[in-house]
């Protein structure tokens, strides 16, 4: 099994367009459970979405404004949460179809914690290690990401990615109480600076898959309520 979450607040036409995008280009051969993390949007925003797509196994959780951190925290918690998570952000709508039964397969046969499905574009920098592992699904390539000799911070990144229990039972909680770029920052700097389970991409992982459609909050009124 394995849970889709997607991280919001207060973006009814986006999350619209990223959950359509998300059902469309999702290929997974198990079963798919949908989880909507909210960090408080007002009104009937999350039983709207609830009502609107009935046929999806959903659950949720719900913040009052206490930030990505706390809410993706929560979320992660929740009772009953799969071992496999697909984490995605409520305005990231999906140009491609994504294998998750690759990246589940090594998640399940590797120590990896984390396959990025965002595309590295942007993340000029990051070095790569060419690997294979026998798996369910036979010997698969995959491309893992060298946190010792990369010069880019963004080893790891919120964007879009399929992710094991033991990452963060390993790493711990995110930073809660932060703007939304210090929250990924921080956690950012604990994968380089802790051991752990790796991060890694298929080969088809480095070109863009997403769409990043939302207006950024990075800065403004509803981002600083978490800056410290």
């Amino acid at each position: 099994m394995l849970t889709v979450i997607l991280v919001t607040y207060n973006r009814p036409v986006e999350i619209r367009r990223t959950l359509e995008a998300l059902l469309k280009h999702l290929k997974f051969s198990g079963v798919l459970r949908w989880h909507l993390a909210d960090d408080g949007t007002p009104g009937e925003y999350i039983p709207a979405l609830l009502r609107e797509y009935p046929e999806l196994a959903w659950s949720a959780t719900t913040t009052k404004r206490q930030g990505w951190g706390a809410n993706v925290n929560k979320a992660l918690n929740h009772p009953g949460m799969t071992d496999l998570i697909f984490l995605c952000e409520d305005d990231y709508v999906v140009q491609q179809d994504l294998d998750l039964d690759a990246g589940a397969a090594l998640l399940h046969s590797t120590d990896l914690g984390v396959i990025r499905y965002d595309g590295l574009a942007g993340h000029v920098g990051l070095s790569l290690r060419l690997c294979e592992a026998e798996t369910a699904l036979g010997r698969l390539t995959y491309l893992e990401l060298d946190r010792l000799n990369s010069s880019h911070l963004n080893v790891y990144s919120n964007r879009p990615h399929l992710r094991h229990r033991r990452f963060h039972d390993c790493y711990g909680p995110y930073p809660e109480n932060l703007s939304l770029g210090k929250t990924e920052e921080s956690y950012a700097h604990r994968i380089l600076d802790q051991a752990g389970p790796g991060i890694a991409i298929l080969p088809s992982g480095i070109p863009q898959a997403f769409d990043h459609i939302g207006h950024s909050r990075q800065g403004t009124q509803e981002d600083s309520l978490f800056r410290r």
